[in-house]
């Protein structure tokens, strides 16, 4: 494997892209654990402990947000890295947003619902997933940050995030189910359409990971491979 990447990253002000990218994993990893924190206090009624979670998961969003304008910035002025690897290095920070967006959103709609009333099994549903969540970004992450260190390691954990992807997918599908299994006669129409987004978002954020996952592998493909 080539080294061409980490020594593309040996100047100053391309290692301080790297470590802008790092601090967007982590604001981008603490999203997604905010959101499960948010569930269990939504879950158990406690509803001054999910507005707290609520705001800061936003808080970490909005921060998120900026450090990719950061980042942007960067790589739009002139350094060592080579065209390519900076709109690739573009491409995988706005993927890495969508994860901290859909968190957001996922954090917005349950800020709405009155969670506490829903039939346990589909709050437990939402807790496994968001579980998941939270293995499938920290999985991200260590793929990403294994970039410039392993890149076999990197491309393995790719797929492991692919693996629990799908892992959520299945999570969703009987979340899905138990709308038409459960007794949600006492409950409106608003409310269920709502609680419907909610699991999308949910999901959205797996194949957020996803998508980031897939642009890893181009990385690792495009710029580790032999000479």
């Amino acid at each position: 494997m080539s080294r061409r990447l980490l020594d593309w990253f040996s100047s100053r002000r391309e290692r301080q892209v790297l470590e802008n990218v790092n601090k967007h994993l982590g604001l981008t990893e603490d999203c997604v654990v905010e959101l499960e924190r948010m569930i269990k206090a939504a879950s158990r009624g406690d509803l001054e402990e999910k507005e707290a979670s609520f705001k800061r998961l936003s808080r970490m969003e909005s921060e998120a947000d900026g450090v990719r304008r950061t980042l942007a910035e960067s790589l739009l002025t002139k350094g060592t890295l080579p065209p390519t690897v900076r709109e690739d290095l573009m491409e995988l920070v706005r993927a890495m947003d969508w994860v901290a967006d859909w968190a957001k959103e996922a954090g917005r709609i349950l800020d709405l619902l009155e969670f506490e009333k829903i039939p346990e099994e589909m709050k437990r549903a939402a807790e496994r997933m968001a579980g998941e969540l939270k293995g499938c970004v920290l999985t991200l992450r260590k793929s990403i940050n294994s970039l410039t260190i392993d890149p076999e390691v990197s491309l393995k954990l790719a797929y492991k995030v692919e693996d629990i992807e799908e892992e959520i997918d299945e999570m969703y599908a009987d979340a899905r189910r138990l709308f038409l299994t459960l007794d949600f006669s006492g409950f409106e129409t608003p409310f269920l359409i709502l609680l419907n987004m909610f699991f999308d978002a949910l999901e959205m954020v797996a194949d957020w990971c996803e998508n980031t996952s897939d642009l890893v592998r181009v990385l690792v493909v495009r710029f580790h491979q032999s000479p």
